[in-house]
Order: C-alpha cells, then structure tokens, then sequence
C-alpha cells in the first residue's frame, strides 16, 4: 500500500466548471474500488448538469487498486483510514475552493461503494465541508455511532440495492436512523438489485438536487 501527498491540488482528480462556478453547487464526486478520477463525471452530470464536478482519485493503493480507505477480509474498514481519508478530503476541498473559487457552502458528495463511505465519514467527522452527501451502495461507515455531530439541514441520499452483500439491511438501518439522529434530512431509496447504481435512483435524486 502507497500514500501519496494530499495537501495540495497535485492530488489526481478533474475539475469541470459549470459555465457559473463561482455561484453553482460542486458535486464532489468519490469513486468505488478500483476506479479513478474519471469513473463518475457521467454520474455527476447526471445528477445536476448545471454542477461544478470534482472529482478526486482516493489515494490508498492496494493491489494496483485505488480507493479511499481499506476494507479488511471479514468486511470491516480500516476506521483510521477512513478518517485520514475524510481529513484529506476535507483539506482538499477547501484547497480547491480557494484555487478553482467555488462555494464551499455548496458542496455536496457523491459517492459509490467505497467512495459512498469515504462521503457518509466525510458528513459526520467534516460536517463543515458538505451540504449533504449522495450515497450509492453504501453502508455504515463506522461500527460506532457519533452522538456529538449537528447534521441539522444536511441533505442525504441513500441509494442500495436490497440483494447488495455490501449493504446488509441492518446496517442500512443503522445508518439511516444514525443520520436522522443527528438531525440529517434522509432519503433512503431501494431498488431490487445488487451492488449497483440504477437510474431510476439518479432521477430521483436529480429532481431534489439539480
């Protein structure tokens, strides 16, 4: 496993400004195992084409694999990771704002599988650094509950599938009621599937968000 330097914008990611950035939401876009940078720009525009996109790659690398924290065996994360991972983010995106001038009180993170993680971890260690979180395939990010977080006002989309081994019920449940106890406006969504991102989620979503 390899780290490299997140305390600047030498970081890999992309930035695509909307034709206002200064003015527009910025979807910050954190993609699964295995994928990069590039993997949900489509996502990203689909869920509000008027958004600024940023999308950084996650800068854990196992087995030539980049993701934002490690997922052990037995399919519990590496917790320590994961907060590092969302410290980086959260310096990160102020970075960004400072460099590409975007309202940072007009982030929202869009995340799938590892990435949904590193978005729900980012929204209760950060709250600061998101206005809400879009969540696909996602799961409870810590095996302990926060109690001390002011979620009051975030916006947060849920979005798994009901035969996703990485998203057992119990868990979902879990995160959800965790969310709403913190004062997040929540909105889970199932489709019938796996692991998987479905359209008929990004739709919905789009219709709150864009």
């Amino acid at each position: 496993m390899k780290k490299v330097n997140p305390r600047d914008l030498s970081r890999p990611h992309v930035w695509r400004p909307s034709a206002n950035s200064a003015t527009s939401k910025t979807l910050l876009l954190l993609h699964g195992t295995g994928a990069d940078e590039h993997d949900l720009l489509s996502l990203g525009k689909a869920l509000d084409p008027t958004a600024n996109l940023l999308s950084p790659r996650g800068l854990v690398v196992e087995s030539s694999m980049s993701r934002f924290f490690l997922r052990y065996p037995d399919g519990t994360f590496d917790e320590a990771g994961l907060v590092l991972a969302v410290d980086e983010l959260a310096d990160f995106i102020a970075v960004a704002a400072f460099e590409y001038d975007f309202d940072p009180a007009k982030v929202f993170a869009v995340g799938f599988s590892n990435g949904a993680n590193a978005a729900g971890a980012l929204l209760l260690i950060h709250p600061e650094s998101v206005a809400g979180i879009a969540a696909f395939g996602t799961t409870k990010s810590f095996m302990e509950s926060r109690s001390h977080v002011d979620l009051k006002g975030k916006k947060v989309w849920i979005a798994n599938g009901v035969t996703d081994e990485y998203s057992p019920s119990d868990r979902t449940d879990a995160m959800v009621a965790e969310f709403k106890s913190l004062g997040a406006e929540v909105q889970l969504m199932m489709h019938p599937g796996g692991h998987e991102i479905v359209m008929k989620h990004i739709q919905q979503i789009h219709r709150n968000l864009a």
